[in-house]
């Protein structure tokens, strides 16, 4: 495989990462609304934009660590508040990345690069001035925030393993 073809196999690595995180996050989200899944399959989380998605089970979350004094809930709240910002702005790279238009760019007959240009024009709130999100792209710009996915998917997961332990969470006191 090529350098060109690595570099497109990479789009479709990114997303379907990314796809692994919105089911965390469905699988959070359903966890805490029903822990003993006495409703399955759960209707819930199925049919939100991913922004709403990642919103609503940060809203659940943090309303449970609101409600039950679970040990190290504080700290639980602000990790994955730090984590849906981060979560949010890998979203908004892969709808670049799903969005963008691909330029080919060839020197003697051979493919020697990709530019990849937003086609939609941003405009400086300041200036007015209009600029073109465009970058030449390669597979190592796509894994660069692969890397940073999959750190932020490692939390995602511990912040969850942390809800099956404190479940059933009215074993601990309600907050004031």
């Amino acid at each position: 495989m090529n350098e060109i073809d690595r570099a497109y196999k990479s789009i479709g690595e990114f997303v379907v990462t990314f796809q692994w995180i919105e089911n965390t996050y469905r699988e959070i989200g359903w966890f805490i609304l029903d822990p003993e899944r006495k409703n399955w399959p759960p209707t819930a989380f199925r049919k939100e934009k991913n922004h709403e998605l990642i919103d609503g089970v940060t809203k659940l979350f943090c309303e449970l660590v609101d409600k039950y004094d679970m040990p190290t809930s504080t700290e639980k709240k602000v990790e994955l508040l730090a984590l849906r910002d981060e979560f949010h702005k890998l979203r908004k790279y892969r709808n670049r990345l799903l969005h963008s238009v691909f330029v080919e760019l060839k020197a003697g007959g051979e493919i020697v690069g990709i530019l990849r240009s937003n086609p939609k024009p941003i405009v400086d709130t300041e200036t007015g001035e209009i600029a073109f999100d465009q970058e030449m792209f390669t597979e190592e710009s796509v894994h660069k925030k692969l890397k940073q996915i999959a750190e932020a998917a490692f939390y995602l997961g511990i912040l969850y393993k942390q809800l099956i332990h404190w479940a059933p969470f009215e074993q601990f006191a309600q907050r004031a």
